[in-house]
């Protein structure tokens, strides 16, 4: 059974705040987009065998469901049946479960902004039924964050093939880098609602997310660290936080800044006097997930496009000098 939970629409974003930095056709074709509709599958008798979904029955193995849209339906059928070949020939029945990973979860921006907006689809009674999480998807902050959300989870083992009786399948709330607002807000809420409000006098500092060991990591850091010293940048590595301490140290931020990547999907649990500064590539027309993101929280977006990525290291270069005149320029106002 499929059911409607929300009708194709279209969103529209907000200019960035320094948009007449840019040539208006660096982000105008992202201004308006078509947002398909959403969707929950309600299926009988659907198994599951590590990261792939299939039905004997109704011959199919929901690829859709199951990996990235960008990934060959020949190539997630082969892997299905190589996982089925391998598997163990019991099955293990389960009564309920509910679907929302695909091949990209064990990133984190994909598991915070696409299969937990997933999870946001389904309606109360549904939330009442597990996620199912195979082996091979379970990481640190997937399960801190289901932990931390109190969402009801199963682990199913490697190479097993689990049979669920009663599963339901949210589709995307949106194609991956853009968002229903509604969901997104309501994910915003699901989190905040579990943050413990404390005294600070942390509030209204500037951070800066730093990227270690991975794609768009800043090359000449000795050259930048004192530029964010100077504007009274904390520099943090979210990936070596908590998550109740990565939510409070971006909910009580000012200032969110850093190189476009995962870490500033942490956005999602800014407040809404907040700014994000998205440092990115200066050819890069096409990576607006962050922007998108920011115009549906109402936080204000500036965006540095003047880093100049290394294609063989994949590390990227600032300016110091252009890096410094931005902050100055954009914190004065």
């Amino acid at each position: 059974m499929k059911k409607i939970a929300y009708k194709s629409h279209f969103s529209f974003r907000k200019l960035p705040q320094n948009h007449n930095d840019f040539d208006i056709n660096f982000f105008l074709h992202e201004v308006k987009k078509y947002i398909p509709e959403s969707y929950i599958l309600s299926l009988k008798n659907v198994n599951v065998v590590n990261q792939n979904l299939y039905s004997l029955s109704n011959f199919n193995f929901f690829p859709k469901y199951t990996h990235y849209p960008n990934n060959n339906v020949l190539d997630v059928f082969k892997l299905f049946i190589k996982n089925f070949i391998n598997s163990k020939r019991s099955k293990s029945v389960i009564d309920k479960g509910v679907w929302i990973l695909d091949d990209k979860c064990n990133i984190y921006y994909h598991w915070l902004l696409d299969s937990l907006q997933r999870y946001m689809l389904l309606d109360e009674s549904s939330k009442n039924y597990p996620v199912l999480i195979p082996k091979n998807y379970e990481n640190k902050f997937i399960i801190e964050h289901l932990d931390y959300l109190k969402i009801n989870y199963e682990i199913l083992d490697e190479d097993k093939i689990f049979k669920v009786k009663n599963c339901i399948i949210p589709s995307y709330s949106a194609p991956s880098g853009n968002f229903n607002e509604n969901i997104l807000r309501s994910l915003q809420d699901l989190f905040l609602s579990q943050k413990q409000n404390k005294d600070s006098n942390d509030s209204n500092k500037r951070i800066w997310i730093d990227r270690v060991n991975t794609r768009r990591e800043i090359v000449n850091k000795n050259d930048i660290e004192p530029i964010l010293k100077k504007y009274n940048f904390q520099i943090i590595q979210t990936e070596n936080l908590r998550i109740e301490e990565t939510i409070n140290i971006v909910n009580e931020s000012d200032i969110i800044a850093g190189p476009h990547g995962s870490g500033l999907a942490n956005i999602l649990f800014a407040n809404k006097y907040s700014t994000l500064i998205d440092i990115r590539e200066d050819d890069d027309n096409y990576r607006n997930a962050l922007f998108s993101m920011a115009s549906a929280l109402d936080v204000k977006y500036y965006c540095f496009a003047k880093a100049i990525l290394d294609k063989k290291t994949e590390k990227i270069y600032l300016d110091p000098i252009l890096f410094d005149n931005f902050l100055e320029e954009i914190l004065q106002k």
